[in-house]
């Protein structure tokens, strides 16, 4: 995405007022990753960042309360968002997008630039929940380390262009809808870019915010190389415990859609504890842990690198 296409946020952002015009192991079970030796790696990532300002974003977007799709709480994530990409030197654009029943959302892209254009990579993190709850690991988690990359993807360099994406309307359970709504349009607006050609993967960030060790999922029949293998690989490098699961029946995570055009995508969150608050008032900032958030922010980073 090398022109800006869509609506940008103006400097109302600046106010919080924006100006628009989710198992069971399949098969053999769990794949874990394989350490990637460092004298393969380039040179080094800045140092691991420690969960704090992944932490504090999370904590700011649940603090906005519950964020249905078209909401204006919806609005202003997305308002946080887009001025900590601007912030970071991302150039951003805002698609927005129909739901039915439900008026307007949108999702805030970030993109940089990288010397290569024959790649892409995107991590995207849901910013609408449903009512009555806070979605502070559902998932003001995963928003929270998008936001925290953001902060360092210049430090990082990656070789590919970097997408990040605050998506909308995730929740199908609040919209009523078949597909992940914002999911669906940013997957069409990456196949009108050339991403059959060059997404090397789309990571959705989804419930990272305290259970581990993670799990990797993707309705793919076995993990591909460049897509399920190298984001293992990345957990392995950053000392991060993930582990494969293959999708049982609907994907329930913005990758279903990406999968569903043929691009190739998955899901870092959750693990076999699964989250017992999600959906409900009990899913409250105070139950977010730092470490766990730092983890996925290191598995991240390091695949996006």
């Amino acid at each position: 995405m090398r022109r800006s296409v869509g609506l940008a946020i103006g400097a109302a952002a600046v106010t919080g007022a924006i100006a628009w015009p989710a198992a069971t192991p399949a098969g053999d079970g769990p794949i874990a990753a394989l350490l990637v030796p460092e004298s393969a790696q380039r040179a080094e990532l800045p140092p691991r960042a420690d969960g704090s300002r992944a932490l504090r974003a999370a904590r700011g977007i649940a603090a906005l309360g519950p964020r249905p799709a078209g909401s204006a709480a919806e609005r202003r994530a997305h308002a946080r968002v887009a001025r900590a990409f601007r912030r970071a030197g991302l150039r951003v654009a805002v698609q927005p997008f129909t739901v039915p029943g439900h008026g307007r959302s949108r999702n805030v892209i970030g993109t940089l630039d990288a010397p290569r254009r024959d790649c892409l990579k995107i991590a995207m993190a849901h910013a609408d929940t449903t009512a009555p709850g806070p979605g502070a690991n559902d998932n003001a988690s995963g928003v929270g380390v998008v936001m925290a990359i953001a902060a360092r993807l210049r430090r990082i360099a990656p070789r590919c262009d970097v997408w990040l994406v605050a998506t909308g309307a995730e929740e199908r359970i609040f919209t009523g809808q078949g597909d992940h709504l914002g999911a669906l349009a940013l997957a069409r607006r990456a196949r009108a870019r050339e991403a059959k050609r060059r997404l090397r993967f789309a990571l959705s960030l989804d419930e990272v915010g305290r259970d581990r060790p993670f799990w990797l999922r993707s309705p793919a029949a076995a993990p591909r190389p460049h897509v399920e293998r190298a984001l293992l690989r990345a957990g392995r490098a950053t000392g991060v415990a993930v582990s494969w699961v293959r999708d049982e029946g609907d994907s329930m995570s913005d990758h279903r859609e990406f999968e569903l055009l043929g691009l190739p995508a998955a899901k870092l969150g959750v693990g076999a504890g699964g989250e017992p608050c999600r959906h409900t008032a009990c899913d409250t900032a105070d139950r977010l842990d730092r470490h766990s958030l730092a983890l996925a922010q290191r598995l991240a980073e390091r695949a996006l690198w």
